[in-house]
């Protein structure tokens, strides 16, 4: 019947931005009906209004922008749009802040095809055509009608939009106490408001992006110089894991034994260590940048040094060598490989989904000829989600049954926990044969390993998956992360002191901001941009 008749162009964006409201946001609503007692007079109201300032917010500016050619692409593209973010929320708990949209950007200037198509399943692609290609198809027939006046249009489109404010300002005046008091109390709910949530914070996103660009870049560590004690050189590797949570290593005392071959070594596990942030492109660069993380934003690192430069201009020769998207700028100027972007399908240890992590030792001999000190970085693959039946040669699918789907919303608790734990034993794997190899380096070198993941995962616990979720508003599974430090059993024994100020850091609150500072002390770089304090072995 709607397709008989000639719909105005107010009329089909009103129904449309009303469509969108309704049908997109069942996460938010879910919420609601948990938090609130909908059948009293406060709580509904509260409701309405939010619901009539949602319409509004998205209505107004299509009714006030959208001209006749552009409309119904412009209509079929917010549904789409919505469609895509609806189905990771209400799936998979995911939530489009700016660090959600930074990450999105970067896999697309990485062009990081892999991730993209783990993400592709099966039921996204379901959801999808029905929730976005079937509404869309429904506007591409409605008939519209066409106004002789161009004037004439624009005006009946802003009397829309204005009753559209009229009303939720109406109903907001009315509402206001309840709608402040539950607004301020409950601020997290904001992150759910698809797809005006994810907008706003792409604005955001490429606002301070811009902004930073415009920023002079600041060089750190001008006076940095190595004052070594004794004169043998120093070869570490730090391995930046991925997606590690800290509860799941059986080092900090989980039931499984997902660390068998660490548990034999000379190290030390830090069992209280808190991320900077909960996704790849935000905690990398914080991982290794001065600002600490009170006063860091990915931008703002971007424009000044970071500890790799500093230990590169004190005479430490610095590689970086990713099995993961990229280095997210922390490698630009130093010498860096990705493996992503250089693979060889023949190599024994690549397979349809790229390589395994233990494929970056493969080459660590070449980088270390000469007498220079040696920093080696590893960006690991890790646990990477959501497919970590992926991350692990199939020998090491030690724990069954383990989930084998890319959509682990699908897959039963015990098969997602199990998959995920697969993937720990691995990185047990490939840390314990690091650990070997500079064992090999020992008689002529120092030798170090430091481990930490730049964030947490979460695996279905309160129907959340993967991880990026706002710092404030993630469970600590997405933030408790595991950090350890291995060094020669001879070098606790030469420096009994460092092994007991380490024992002491076991269980205190550290973050990456140690990191950074840490590093300087091993390698004895003495430089104004050092702290002390935030050195682990001190």
């Amino acid at each position: 019947m709607f397709l008989k008749f000639p719909w105005s162009p107010a009329r089909l964006i009103t129904v449309v931005a009303l469509f969108v409201t309704v049908a997109y946001n069942q996460t938010l609503f879910a919420e609601l009906h948990s938090r609130l007692n909908v059948f009293s007079w406060d709580a509904g109201g509260f409701v309405v209004t939010l619901f009539a300032l949602m319409l509004a917010l998205l209505g107004v500016p299509l009714l006030l922008l959208a001209q006749s050619v552009l409309l119904k692409p412009l209509l079929m593209s917010v549904v789409m749009l919505a469609a895509v973010l609806s189905y990771f929320t209400d799936s998979l708990g995911i939530v489009f802040d700016v660090d959600m949209i930074r990450n999105t950007a970067e896999t697309v200037r990485d062009n990081n095809q892999q991730e993209a198509r783990e993400l592709l399943s099966l039921p996204l692609i379901l959801h999808v055509l029905l929730w976005g290609v079937a509404p869309s198809i429904v506007i591409a027939l409605i008939p519209m009608k066409r106004h002789q006046r161009w004037w004439h249009g624009a005006g009946i489109r802003t009397a829309y939009a204005v009753g559209l404010i009229v009303i939720a300002t109406g109903l907001f005046v009315v509402n206001n106490k309840y709608a402040t008091f539950f607004g301020r109390e409950n601020a997290g709910l904001k992150v759910y408001i698809t797809p005006l949530f994810a907008l706003h914070s792409s604005y955001r996103y490429f606002d301070t992006l811009y902004a930073g660009k415009a920023q002079p870049f600041v060089t750190l560590g001008n006076d940095a110089r190595q004052q070594k004690a004794a004169p043998r050189r120093t070869i570490g590797i730090m391995v930046v894991g991925e997606t590690a949570r800290a509860d799941h290593f059986s080092l900090n005392g989980y039931a499984r034994p997902t660390n068998p071959r660490l548990s034999q070594e000379a190290l030390v596990s830090f069992e209280n260590v808190a991320s900077c942030g909960t996704s790849t492109a935000y905690s990398v660069p914080c991982m290794f940048s001065f600002l600490g993380q009170a006063d860091y934003s990915p931008e703002a690192a971007d424009r000044q040094s970071n500890v790799l430069d500093v230990l590169q201009h004190a005479g430490v020769k610095v590689v970086w060598i990713d099995n993961n998207s990229s280095c997210k700028g922390v490698c630009t100027r130093i010498e860096n490989t990705n493996m992503t972007q250089n693979a060889n399908p023949a190599d024994d240890m690549y397979s349809d989904h790229g390589y395994y992590d233990e494929a970056m030792l493969t080459d660590l001999p070449r980088y270390v000829a000469g007498d220079q000190d040696v920093l080696i970085v590893l960006h690991t693959l890790g646990s990477h989600g959501p497919t970590y039946h992926k991350r692990y040669p199939p020998e090491f699918a030690q724990f069954q049954p383990y989930c084998q789907h890319d959509t682990p919303h699908t897959c039963s608790s015990e098969e997602v926990i199990n998959a995920y734990d697969n993937t720990l034993l691995y990185t047990d794997y490939v840390l314990s044969k690091a650990i070997d190899w500079l064992k090999s380096q020992s008689a002529q070198a120092d030798t170090f390993l430091l481990y930490a993941s730049d964030h947490g995962e979460s695996l279905g616990e309160n129907g959340i998956y993967l991880h990026g979720l706002p710092y404030l508003l993630a469970p600590k599974a997405q933030t408790h992360i595991p950090m350890l430090l291995w060094r020669p059993e001879s070098y606790w024994q030469q420096n009994p002191q460092a092994w007991s100020t380490l024992q002491t850091k076991k269980s205190v609150e550290l973050s990456h901001d140690n990191l950074p500072h840490s590093l300087l002390g091993i390698y004895a770089v003495h430089t104004g941009v050092y702290q002390t304090g935030l050195d682990l072995l001190r």
